[in-house]
C-alpha cells in the first residue's frame, strides 16, 4: 500500500486502537506531532569527486569542501574549507543510492565554530546520478536527497543546537551541494 504525503505535510499518527498487529498497554497515550521550523540554506562549494573504488562497503568516492555559506533566521555565516563528504555508492538495477557522511566546520558571523556532520542518501535513476556533477539542468525532484544534521558547539550562544535534531532536503548541482536544513520540533 502506497501512500502520498504531500510535501510540508505531516502524516497523522494512527491511534494505537487501530494498529490490531500487537497488543498496546497505553493505547490513549497521545504524543505530540513534531513540525518542522526553517533553520537555515546552505550553499557548499565541493572540489572534484576522487573515486576509491569498490571496496568492502561498497564503492567508495570522496570529496573536499573548499567552502561556502549558510544563513537563516538564527544563524549565519560560511563553510570553513576542508570539510568532505565520504560516501559509498550502490546499485540496485536501473537505480543508484548514495550513503553519504560528511562533516564540516562552520563559522558564524560572530565567530563561534560549529561542527557540522550528516548522513543521509541520495538516491534516483542511475541515468540521472551519473550526469549529477555534469548536467546543471537536472533539477532536484528528479532525485532524491535527505540528510540527517548532528551539530555541536562549545560557544553558549549557540548551545541549543547541541541538543536538537536536524534534517534537511538537499540536492547537488555541478560541484555545489545545496539544502535547506530544519529543526525538528
Amino acid at each position: 500500500m502506497s501512500i502520498s504525503v504531500k510535501p510540508g505535510t505531516v502524516e497523522q499518527p494512527h491511534s494505537a486502537s487501530t494498529l490490531t498487529n500487537t497488543k498496546w498497554t497505553r493505547p490513549d497515550y497521545t504524543l505530540p506531532v513534531p513540525s518542522l521550523q526553517f533553520l537555515f540554506h546552505l550553499e557548499c562549494d565541493m572540489e572534484h569527486f576522487q573515486h576509491i573504488g569498490p571496496g568492502p562497503w561498497g564503492d567508495r568516492s570522496t570529496v573536499i569542501f573548499k567552502g561556502g555559506r549558510f544563513e537563516g533566521p538564527r544563524l549565519r555565516g560560511e563553510i570553513l574549507p576542508g570539510g568532505g563528504d565520504w560516501e559509498i555508492v550502490r546499485n540496485h538495477e536501473d537505480q543508484q543510492t548514495a550513503h553519504l557522511d560528511t562533516r564540516y566546520n562552520l563559522l558564524t558571523h560572530d565567530g563561534a565554530t560549529i561542527y557540522l556532520r550528516t548522513t543521509g542518501t541520495r538516491t534516483g535513476a542511475k541515468s540521472i546520478l551519473k550526469k549529477l556533477g555534469d548536467d546543471t539542468s537536472i533539477k532536484p525532484d528528479q532525485f532524491k536527497m535527505r540528510l540527517q544534521l548532528t551539530m555541536e558547539t562549545g560557544d553558549p550562544r549557540y548551545a541549543w543546537i547541541n541538543t536538537g535534531v536536524f534534517i534537511a532536503s538537499a540536492g547537488r548541482i555541478g560541484n555545489q551541494v545545496i539544502y535547506d536544513a530544519y529543526e525538528l520540533l
